[in-house]
């Protein structure tokens, strides 16, 4: 009897230490002092085992200090990592693999003073929960994805060679439902790709007014056709990397920035193939609150807070929770009428309005008409009978009056410089007679967005530079305005110490007698710190150029099939380099409209240079914020994808 009691003791005993065993959240590695640029060179490596950036958000402390004023972070890093190639087979299998698709690599350094402040810390999130949180049962797939980490793993440990290590454990266990899926049904789409950017645009919309930023994005259904991989499984699928800049601030820069391995979070959003049904899903902030040891009430209290705003925006957008996962805490609120029915009538509208203008067409004009075309603009149709009864049309384009100050071609600088030239507008054939007689030659004509059509062009003067300043683009923004790169403003960021102002008279004097009278913009800088630029500390000068390609044969790659889809314009120098404009998705140039910057759409086509067998190009986070000297922090924050798309997007032209 004593003995089946001590037993029973024992055992009992046993079951208490195996339900109280630590679990892994992640193991740290550790390189003393602050290894910021370490961690850079890490991440452009890798390519060499199959791994690819969504995401590089680096020295975010930096923005912290500028915006909340608080300092308690020497160093904090963000890269939204993926293995294309090992996550397809398991996203077809289980498409919760997307919550890790891609993951985050965190690095950080606290402030010298603080505990373990004397070393930069790295990892990711253990294998074993990632795993656990999307609920992965089948063995084969658990153990392709722990391959695939453990070889990211090996290529830390061989680059940044480091000298400590830490784990960060936690007991119990993960939230019953880790895992939030919602569902949303539609129906009376015709094009999946038009509803799917059109519902983009919307998601991104909204969570932007609730100040959340999209800190990485990636289109998997457009990434594995373009590979020519087979992934018919999905009508489409993608990954919005989803970040809240207080949150972040309330949590990573105060006292527990090892919880970045969650972060960003990914979002991912997926049609079956021939179903009527978007479904999305993520892992809830409830696994932070199990795992990282945040015990702060306010702080617990101000995360779920946020954590059920994004479950209003997604019911705001027209899912509703799937039953058994995360997020029955939330806020319920109404959902809005589908957002699909909202496209139907704007179609319809459409074919009534056709039908209109065609009724319109079959009466035979006698007279000037005027258009209106919106509330401050009209253009004048003189409509001439002919013997065929078509009607051909005279475009005369209204003059545009300008408040600005006019163009004034002098050789002293002034002390604030315009980034760009506009002037009243024009049709793209009139200016393209005018440029040519001239002296430019027209290299290219791309339509960035929809009504804004880009011309690049370049001359003597420019061609001899042998820089990026070897073209300007002017921009045909429909029948507002023109407007045109300021020579003298990239001169004197590129050119540096070998620029000297009023160089470019000749340019100027031409591009007067092709525009008309030309006025200054409300894009600025000062001209005295052009020559040195950076959107602020930490962020990238000229010569921070980024290596897209190396071999002697660059300039055959951009033939076939990468010309007609990813080259713009060539143009050789005189010093026997080659500039190329680069060509970019539609859906990828709307970053502009993003920071309300369609009308300076004439900074793309994105350049590169091939010079002494190798490709390059501007960092995008330099070239961006000079070409757009009116992006605030904030609204770098909403495009913080966009760079990382530029360079994989010109990367792939040279593969």
């Amino acid at each position: 009897m004593r003995f089946n009691k001590i037993s029973t003791l024992i055992a009992s005993l046993m079951l208490t230490v195996t339900l109280s065993q630590a679990s892994v959240l992640t193991e740290l590695h550790g390189t003393k002092g602050e290894a910021g640029r370490d961690l850079t060179n890490l991440v452009r490596k890798l390519d060499t085992i199959d791994y690819s950036t969504v995401g590089k958000n680096e020295h975010i402390e930096v923005h912290y200090f500028n915006k909340y004023k608080e300092k308690n972070l020497d160093l904090l890093n963000f890269y939204t990592i993926i293995d294309k190639v090992s996550m397809r087979d398991l996203l077809i299998k289980n498409p919760d693999f997307g919550a890790y698709a891609p993951f985050n690599l965190l690095g950080y350094k606290k402030l010298a003073d603080a505990k373990d402040g004397d070393t930069t810390w790295y990892g990711h999130l253990d294998s074993e929960i990632m795993l656990n949180i999307i609920g992965e049962k089948n063995q084969a797939s658990r153990d392709k994805f722990t391959a695939m980490i453990s070889k990211l793993d090996k290529l830390v440990i061989d680059e940044m060679k480091p000298k400590v290590s830490k784990k960060f454990e936690f007991t119990g266990k993960l939230p019953a439902q880790p895992l939030l899926k919602m569902v949303k049904k539609f129906e009376g789409v015709d094009d999946i790709e038009e509803y799917v950017e059109e519902f983009i645009m919307a998601h991104d919309s909204l969570f932007g007014k609730r100040e959340f930023i999209i800190a990485g994005f990636i289109d998997l259904k457009f990434e594995y056709d373009d590979m020519d991989l087979d992934f018919e499984e999905y009508d489409a699928y993608w990954v919005s990397s989803l970040c809240h800049f207080q949150f972040s601030n309330s949590v990573f820069n105060h006292d527990a920035p090892h919880a970045g391995v969650f972060a960003p979070c990914s979002v991912y959003f997926y049609i079956p193939k021939g179903s009527n049904e978007l479904h999305v899903g993520y892992a809830t902030v409830e696994n932070w609150i199990t795992t990282t040891g945040i015990t702060d009430k306010a702080q617990l209290k101000y995360m779920k807070k946020i954590a059920d705003e994004v479950i209003d925006v997604l019911k705001e957008l027209g899912f509703e929770i799937e039953a058994g996962t995360g997020g029955e805490s939330a806020n319920a609120i109404k959902t809005p009428r589908d957002l699909s029915s909202e496209i139907a009538e704007l179609k319809d509208m459409v074919i009534k309005l056709s039908a209109d203008l065609d009724e319109l067409k079959k009466k035979e004009p006698t007279k000037v008409k005027t258009i209106k075309v919106n509330k401050t603009e009209d253009i004048k149709v003189e409509a001439i009978k002919t013997t065929e009864s078509k009607i051909e049309k005279v475009v005369e384009l209204p003059k545009k009056e300008f408040t600005t100050s006019k163009m004034v071609i002098s050789d002293k600088a002034p002390q604030n410089l315009t980034a760009y030239y506009a002037s009243s507008p024009q049709t793209i054939d009139s200016l393209t007679t005018k440029l040519k007689a001239n002296g430019f030659t027209i290299l290219g004509t791309n339509e960035i967005l929809k009504g804004k059509t880009v011309i690049t062009i370049t001359n003597e003067e420019l061609t001899k530079t042998n820089s990026f300043l070897a073209t300007l683009n002017i921009l045909v923004n429909s029948n507002d305005e023109i407007r045109v790169q300021n020579p003298s403003y990239f001169g004197a960021a590129y050119l540096q110490k070998d620029f000297k102002y009023g160089q470019f008279k000749s340019t100027l004097t031409s591009l007067q007698a092709v525009l008309g009278d030309m006025y200054e913009v409300s894009d600025i800088n000062e001209f005295s710190e052009l020559g040195d630029y950076n959107f602020m500390f930490g962020m990238p000068h000229l010569d921070d150029t980024i290596e897209l390609a190396e071999g002697d044969d660059l300039l055959s790659k951009l033939t076939g099939k990468n010309l007609e889809k990813y080259v713009a314009y060539t143009l050789t120098l005189p010093n026997g380099a080659t500039l190329v404009g680069h060509k970019m998705r539609s859906k990828d140039n709307k970053f502009l409209n993003k920071v309300e910057a369609g009308k300076n759409a004439q900074l793309l086509p994105y350049q590169a240079m091939i010079k002494d067998g190798k490709a390059y190009m501007l960092d995008p986070k330099f070239y961006l914020a000079l070409s757009l000297p009116l992006l605030t922090m904030t609204d770098f924050m909403k495009i913080a994808t966009t760079p990382d798309k530029i360079e994989e997007t010109l990367k792939k032209a040279y593969k």
